[in-house]
């Protein structure tokens, strides 16, 4: 990680880490897993007990193995996001924040801190939870899935994010509750903040290379406080 500047801005990611998730990811990755056999991907090839991400990338590299053209690929990986939107917006309106994200929130942009959310949720999944958790009116900019933007853990979104933000990468802070956005935080040259609120145990989120964890965003107030002062 390069050397950090003052911090300007925080970018947290969503699910699990300012709302509680109510996105049933085992679905979306069986009908994604369908879609891509009825494309001509073998039976057994991919296992929703794999990551989205990790499923997406090993088919965009089947596709340009097999010389799919790049308007192809963009086609096929929209379909794909098609089925991943419907399936997040199912139960979107039972969203809950966590405890305390709100007023962590608050506290940030009291200091004048800008709020970035980097999610690998749709666009207007992220808007509603955001609004129905009571966080849209303190969130500065938003980067969700899109078929044109590498998503974390590749370090493209959140560059993009933070262009977007107004600030340079150093001058920001990834807060999230998952290996992968601790790899997309490496994978950009920033620092990485965990929370517990989703399923990973502490062992692998300090692993991952964690600068502290926390039980949950709300207990992040008086860190955050500390290290803005210095």
């Amino acid at each position: 990680m390069g050397r950090r500047g003052k911090i300007r801005a925080v970018v947290f990611d969503l699910d699990d880490t300012l709302v509680e998730s109510t996105v049933d990811f085992a679905k979306f990755k069986t009908l994604v897993i369908e879609r891509m056999v009825s494309r001509g991907e073998p039976v057994g090839k991919y296992r929703p007990e794999e990551t989205i991400v990790a499923i997406l990338d090993r088919y965009e590299c089947s596709l340009n193995e097999m010389g799919a053209s790049e308007r192809t690929i963009k086609e096929r990986l929209r379909e794909l996001d098609e089925i991943m939107d419907a399936v997040e917006m199912e139960h979107v309106h039972e969203t809950r924040p966590i405890s305390g994200a709100a007023d962590l929130l608050r506290t940030l942009r009291e200091r004048g801190i800008r709020i970035g959310i980097l999610t690998r949720g749709c666009e207007a999944y992220a808007r509603k939870a955001l609004r129905i958790g009571g966080m849209d009116a303190l969130v500065d900019e938003v980067e969700s899935r899109n078929s044109d933007t590498r998503a974390k853990p590749h370090p493209d979104a959140y560059l993009k994010l933070v262009s977007r933000l107004g600030v340079d990468r150093e001058e920001t802070i990834f807060v999230g509750d998952h290996p992968i956005d601790a790899q997309c935080a490496r994978n950009a040259g920033v620092m990485f903040v965990a929370v517990r609120t989703g399923d990973v145990p502490d062992g692998d989120l300090e692993a991952a290379g964690s600068a502290a964890v926390f039980q949950d965003v709300g207990h992040m107030v008086e860190w955050f406080e500390k290290l803005l002062e210095d």
